[in-house]
C-alpha cells in the first residue's frame, strides 16, 4: 500500500490553519470583553434635563349676573360657557323676568355681565349682546345714583323697602358721593354694605 503522504500534508495544514484562525477570534474576544473604560476624574457625567412641565392655562371666566334674577353674583364658569349657564348659577330667573329678549344660547367672554331684564323692562339694542343693561347698570356694577327701585331690589340682602330708602335718601340729599355713604341710609347695616359694596359704583 502506498501511503500518499502529499495528499495527508495537505489536509493537515489546512486543519492547522483553520485551529489557528479560531483560536485568534477566541482570543481576540477574550482581549475585548476584558478591556476596562477608563473615565477621566474630572469629567462629571451629565445630568439628564428633567422634562418641563406643560403650563396649564386657566380656561375659566367670570361674568356679573344680575338684573330680575334670584341672586346677583359674579360666577365663575368654564370658558364657552352659555348665558343660560350663568343664569342658572345665579339661582335662576326670577318670577317676574322677562326671557324672551335674551339669547340663552349665545356663548361668554371673560368679563361679560349678563343682565336679566324685568316684564316690561326695554334694555338697549343693537350692541354685541342682547344681554347688555341698562345705563344705570355699567361695567358689572349697579350706579346707585340712577338705578331704578327694581335694580337697586335685584342686589342681596336689598328688598322693596330699603331699595325706596335708598331713592328718597338720594332724592332729598342729592347724588351719593361714595358707596360708603350707603350706610346713612336706614336698613344698610355693616353685613349688607359688605354683600354689596363690590356690585355697586357711584360712577
Amino acid at each position: 500500500m502506498i501511503y500518499n503522504w502529499t495528499s495527508n500534508k495537505k489536509i493537515i495544514t489546512l486543519i492547522i490553519i483553520i485551529l489557528l484562525t479560531i483560536s485568534g477570534i477566541v482570543y481576540r474576544n477574550t482581549v475585548y470583553s476584558t478591556q476596562v473604560v477608563l473615565i477621566d476624574e474630572g469629567e462629571q457625567p451629565q445630568a439628564l434635563e428633567k422634562p418641563k412641565e406643560a403650563v396649564v392655562e386657566n380656561t375659566d371666566i367670570t361674568v356679573y349676573v344680575c338684573g330680575s334674577v334670584k341672586a346677583p353674583v359674579n360666577v365663575t364658569l368654564p370658558m364657552d360657557s352659555r348665558v343660560e349657564d350663568a343664569i342658572r348659577l345665579a339661582g335662576g330667573a326670577s318670577a317676574n323676568a322677562d326671557l324672551n329678549g335674551i339669547n340663552m344660547a349665545q356663548k361668554l367672554n371673560d368679563e361679560d355681565m349678563v343682565y336679566v331684564p324685568k316684564k316690561g323692562e326695554t334694555i338697549e339694542q343693537g350692541s354685541r349682546n342682547s344681554y347688555i343693561a341698562p345705563t344705570s347698570i355699567k361695567k358689572g356694577k349697579i350706579n346707585i345714583n340712577k338705578a331704578t327701585l327694581e335694580e337697586l331690589d335685584s342686589l342681596p340682602g336689598i328688598g322693596p323697602a330699603i331699595a325706596k330708602r335708598v331713592i328718597e335718601y338720594r332724592d332729598n340729599s342729592g347724588s351719593f358721593k361714595s358707596i360708603e355713604e350707603l350706610n346713612n341710609v336706614s336698613g344698610i347695616g355693616e353685613e349688607k354694605y359688605k354683600d354689596i359694596k363690590s356690585l355697586i359704583t357711584v360712577d
